[in-house]
């Protein structure tokens, strides 16, 4: 069974590496443990025993982490919405009072109204981004 093990935990880490998800990984950890208590002169039976203990409670718990981290960015990534929030942008289409305008900002022009409902922004002006709601910026002159 020494073999097998070892084969079963190299053969599920060569096909994990190919995949764009963790998902052999864990069964690798359990080979692992399949092979220590192999060599340890545990009957087969209780080698697949540890050998699904091992991989399930590494999905549960080590899964987890890297999901949490990994998958969904954990809590230091930011979206792109707050990636442009207090970035400097140029007026393409003059923005009236009241009224909407376009700006340009890191190589699209987005729809455009002022904070201040009676101010102006002529074309070439810059401005501030300081809300986005929908595809709307919300900015200030500079």
């Amino acid at each position: 069974m020494v073999g097998f093990w070892i084969m079963m935990g190299v053969v599920c880490l060569v096909v994990d590496a190919f995949l764009p998800y963790y998902l052999l990984i864990w069964f690798s950890g359990g080979a692992a443990a399949a092979l220590l208590f192999d060599w340890a002169g545990f009957n087969t039976s209780v080698q697949f025993f540890v050998f699904f203990l091992t991989s399930f409670a590494l999905m549960a718990v080590v899964g987890r982490h890297i999901n949490t981290r990994l998958l969904r960015g954990g809590s230091e990534m930011r979206t792109n919405i707050e990636e442009m929030m207090g970035k400097t942008a140029t007026v393409v289409m003059a923005i009236n009072a009241g009224e909407a305008g376009r700006v340009a900002l890191k190589g699209t022009t987005w729809r455009a109204v002022l904070d201040d409902e009676t101010a102006t922004a002529a074309v070439g002006e810059k401005v501030v981004v300081i809300s986005i709601e929908g595809v709307t910026f919300t900015v200030r002159k500079e």
